[in-house]
C-alpha cells in the first residue's frame, strides 16, 4: 500500500489542515445537526473527498466518539474494507449524463441496507451536464429523510447558483507549507525515516501545495530508511544554488557569456528542464522580497513571463534543450532603449514610446529609479507608435491639471478608496504615468500591466480616482 493510502486521514483528528471546515463540521457532528446536502470547493488535492468521505463514515457509525468514528464497528471496518453498499461514491467525469442522475434518484428512494444514511459523494460534480443538473436539483429540493449529499468541486464557477443554493458550502484552501511539513515528519517518525531539512523543504516546493505529491515525493526518495538531500540531487540531477544565482545574474545583466554556463550544463548532463524549474522558483521568490521592499521588479516579471510561458511550450517541442536556449538568447538580445522626448508643442510628433520608465526629469514618474538604475531594468523594444500607449483623455476646462504632478502614493490611495483591486494598484507602481495637457498617459512596462489598464471597468476606477484627485467639473472620455 502506497504511504498516501496507508496515511490518509481516517478520523478528524489526523485530518490536520482545513481547520475550519473541519471544526464546524465535528460540531455539527456532535450536535446532531448535520444537514442533507453539502458543497464542498477548493483546488484539487486539498483534502475534499478525504473529508466527504469521513464525514459519511462518522454520521453512519454505530458508536462514534463525539465527533469521531470509533473505526471499530462493522460499519467502520466495512467501509475500510469498501464493502459499505450505502455509501457511494460517484466520479460525475464519467457519470455526466441526465440517464445518470436519473438512475442515482430511482436508487435513492430505497432504504440503506444496514446505516442510518444512505450518503452520495459525488466528485468533480461541476462537469455534469445542464440536464443532469436539473435531475440533481429535484431530490436536492426534496431529498428523502435517508439520503445525503455530498458534492465536490475544483470548479465552483461552473455550479448552478440552484445547485449551491440548497447545499451548505465548505471552501477548502491549499494547504500551508507549514502542515505539509508537520504531515512529513509525522510520516517519517512513523515509517522510522530519517529526513533532513534541505530534503522536506525540496519536497514542499516541488509539491505545488499539494499533499498528494508531497507524500509520493517522499516515498519516491527513500533509500535504506533514509532521505538526504545529497541523494536527491545525485538522482534527480539538480544543479547547485550557485549555479542558479550566477545564471540569473548573467541573465539581468544580459552577459553573452551565460552560453557557456548552459553549454556546461547541456555537456554535464543535467536535467534542463528542472534546472529552469528551479530559476523559475528563484526567481519568483527573489521578486517576492524586493516587492516587500518595494523595490523594482519589472525585470524579474518579464523574465518569468518569459519563462513560464517557454515552460510550457516545452510540452508540445521536438528538443527541449533548444527550446529553452531560444529563450536565453531572447532576454539577453534585447538591449537597452533611450527615451525620445519634446515638448508639449511637439506633442503630436513624438515617434518613439518605449515601454521603459522615462529619464526625463519634465516626466513624472511613478518609480524612484534613477541613471544607475537603468542597466539593472529588463528592456523593452521600442514601439513606434503613439496610439500603442494607452491613453485615459481628459475632456475638461481644468487647465491646471496639465501643469500639475501627479501624486502617485495619492493616486493609489484614490484608488484604493473606489476598491480598486491589488493587481490594478500594482500595475500602477510598475508602470510610468504623466499627465499632459489635460491627458493621462500610461507607459505599461509588462504585460499584466497592459492587461489590467485595458480593462474598461479599471479604467472607470482610474478616471474616477482622477476626479477625485483635481477634475472639478467637465465630461470625461475614455480614447
Amino acid at each position: 500500500m502506497s504511504l498516501y493510502l496507508k496515511y490518509r486521514p481516517n478520523d478528524f483528528n489526523n485530518l490536520v489542515w482545513q481547520s475550519f471546515v473541519k471544526e464546524t463540521l465535528q460540531k455539527a457532528i456532535d450536535q446532531n445537526k448535520t444537514v442533507w446536502a453539502y458543497l464542498f470547493c477548493g483546488p484539487r488535492w486539498t483534502g475534499k473527498t478525504t473529508t466527504a468521505r469521513l464525514l459519511a463514515k462518522t454520521i453512519n457509525c454505530k458508536n462514534p466518539d463525539k465527533w469521531n468514528p470509533c473505526l471499530e464497528c462493522n460499519i467502520c471496518k466495512d467501509f475500510a474494507d469498501e464493502k459499505l453498499i450505502d455509501i457511494i461514491e460517484i466520479d460525475a467525469a464519467s457519470h455526466t449524463w441526465v440517464d445518470n442522475i436519473r438512475d442515482l434518484i430511482e436508487k435513492a428512494q430505497f432504504s440503506p441496507t444496514s446505516t442510518k444514511y444512505k450518503i452520495y459523494i459525488i466528485d468533480e460534480v461541476h462537469m455534469l451536464s445542464k440536464w443532469a443538473f436539473n435531475a440533481l436539483l429535484k431530490i436536492l429540493e426534496e431529498p428523502p429523510s435517508h439520503v445525503k449529499f455530498i458534492l465536490a468541486t475544483t470548479e465552483t464557477h461552473q455550479v448552478p447558483e440552484t445547485i449551491i443554493s440548497r447545499c451548505q458550502r465548505y471552501d477548502f484552501k491549499r494547504i500551508s507549507d507549514t502542515d505539509i511539513s508537520d504531515r512529513l515528519n509525522f510520516i517519517a517518525n512513523s515509517e522510522n525515516v530519517k529526513i533532513d531539512k534541505d530534503s522536506i523543504n525540496y519536497i514542499i516546493k516541488n509539491s505545488s501545495g499539494w499533499l498528494r505529491n508531497a507524500i509520493s515525493l517522499f516515498e519516491q526518495f527513500i533509500t535504506d530508511n533514509k532521505i538526504n538531500y545529497s541523494d536527491i540531487v545525485e538522482k534527480l540531477e539538480i544543479v547547485n544554488e550557485d549555479i542558479v544565482k550566477e545564471f540569473l545574474k548573467k541573465l539581468k545583466n544580459k552577459d553573452n557569456s551565460i552560453i557557456e554556463i548552459f553549454d556546461k550544463l547541456i555537456s554535464d548532463w543535467k536535467n534542463i528542464k528542472l534546472f529552469f524549474k528551479e530559476l523559475l522558483f528563484y526567481t519568483k521568490d527573489k521578486a517576492l522580497k524586493k516587492l516587500v521592499k518595494n523595490k523594482d521588479i519589472t525585470q524579474y516579471i518579464s523574465i518569468l513571463e518569459i519563462l513560464d510561458e517557454t515552460y510550457t511550450n516545452t510540452k508540445h517541442s521536438l528538443d527541449e534543450n533548444t527550446t529553452f536556449l531560444i529563450w536565453v538568447l531572447k532576454i539577453i538580445a534585447v538591449k537597452p532603449q533611450h527615451w525620445i522626448t519634446s515638448t508639449p508643442k511637439e506633442k503630436e510628433t513624438i515617434i518613439d514610446i518605449p515601454s521603459s520608465p522615462p529619464l526625463n526629469n519634465s516626466m513624472h514618474e511613478t518609480s524612484s529609479i534613477s541613471h544607475n538604475d537603468v542597466d539593472d531594468i529588463f528592456w523593452e523594444p521600442e514601439i513606434k507608435k503613439e496610439k500603442t500607449a494607452p491613453v485615459i483623455k481628459n475632456q475638461t476646462n481644468n487647465e491646471s491639471a496639465s501643469d500639475s504632478n501627479l501624486d502617485i502614493n495619492n493616486f493609489i490611495a484614490k484608488l484604493k478608496e473606489n476598491w480598486a483591486k491589488w493587481w490594478l494598484t500594482m500595475a500602477v507602481r510598475w508602470s510610468s504615468l504623466r499627465l499632459w495637457d489635460n491627458d493621462l498617459i500610461i507607459w505599461a512596462k509588462t504585460k499584466i500591466a497592459k492587461t489590467q489598464f485595458e480593462n474598461v471597468d479599471n479604467q472607470s476606477l482610474i478616471l474616477k480616482a482622477l476626479s477625485n484627485m483635481w477634475l472639478s467639473q467637465g465630461k470625461i472620455t475614455i480614447n
